[in-house]
C-alpha cells in the first residue's frame, strides 16, 4: 500500500475512535467471553483487525459448556479470544463488542454497568453512521471466515414503530430477565406474541 492509500486508511480508522467515543464507559471485569461467538461488523472494522493481528475475523467451533458439564455443546468463539477467555483485539474490536453491557438488552451478565445506559435509538444511529463510512455494508463472523448476509444492514431498520417509553421498558424488562438468567435470555415477547 503506497503512503496516500496509508494516510486514507488511518484517517478511516481515526474516524471509527471518534464513533465509538460517543460511547458511554464501561469497566469490563471480563467474565462475559460465553458471549463472543459470531459477529456482525463492518468491512473497514474487520480489515482492522486483520491488519493489527495477520488474522481475518471468524470464529472457531470450541465444545464448552456454561453452567454443569451437562451443558457442554459445540459453540461458535471468536477468533481473538486468548487461552484465558480474554479479548485479545480489545482496543480495535468493533462497535457489536463495544455495546456489549450499554444497551440494556445486551446487558452484562457479571454486572457490570456503564456510566449511562445507551438507549436503543443511540445504537443504532451510530451504527447506521459506522455503516454508512465503513464500507456500506454488514458482515457476520462464521467458522468459514466472513461473509454478507443480504438484507442484513443497520441501515435498514428505519424509525423505531413503539414510543421511547415502551422500548425503554421492553429494554429494562430483558436485561433484568437476562440478569435472572444468567445471560441467556437475548429477547423477550410481549403478551401479544409480538417482538418489541
Amino acid at each position: 500500500m503506497n503512503r496516500a492509500g496509508r494516510r486514507k486508511l488511518h484517517a478511516a480508522f481515526a474516524r471509527l475512535d471518534a464513533a465509538y467515543a460517543q460511547l458511554p464507559a464501561l469497566v469490563c471485569q471480563g467474565h462475559c467471553a460465553i458471549a463472543c461467538g459470531a459477529i456482525v461488523l463492518t468491512d473497514l472494522e474487520a480489515r482492522r483487525l486483520h491488519l493489527a493481528t495477520h488474522e481475518p475475523p471468524r470464529t472457531v467451533i470450541k465444545v464448552l459448556a456454561d453452567g454443569p458439564p451437562s451443558t457442554e455443546r459445540p459453540r461458535e468463539r471468536c477468533i481473538y479470544l486468548t487461552p484465558a477467555d480474554r479479548c485479545g483485539v480489545y482496543a480495535i474490536r468493533p462497535l457489536i463488542c463495544r455495546a456489549w453491557g450499554l444497551v440494556r438488552m445486551m446487558s452484562c451478565m457479571h454486572g457490570c454497568l456503564p456510566a449511562r445506559w445507551l438507549k436503543d435509538d443511540e445504537f443504532l444511529r451510530l451504527a447506521q453512521q459506522i455503516e454508512a463510512f465503513a464500507g456500506g455494508r454488514v458482515l457476520r463472523t462464521s467458522p468459514q471466515g466472513l461473509g454478507h448476509v443480504t438484507g442484513e444492514s443497520f441501515t435498514r431498520f428505519g424509525q423505531p414503530t413503539k414510543s421511547p417509553a415502551a422500548i425503554e421498558a421492553h429494554a429494562e424488562r430483558v436485561r433484568g430477565l437476562r440478569a435472572l438468567h444468567g445471560g441467556h435470555i437475548v429477547a423477550a415477547v410481549d403478551a401479544k406474541d409480538d417482538l418489541l
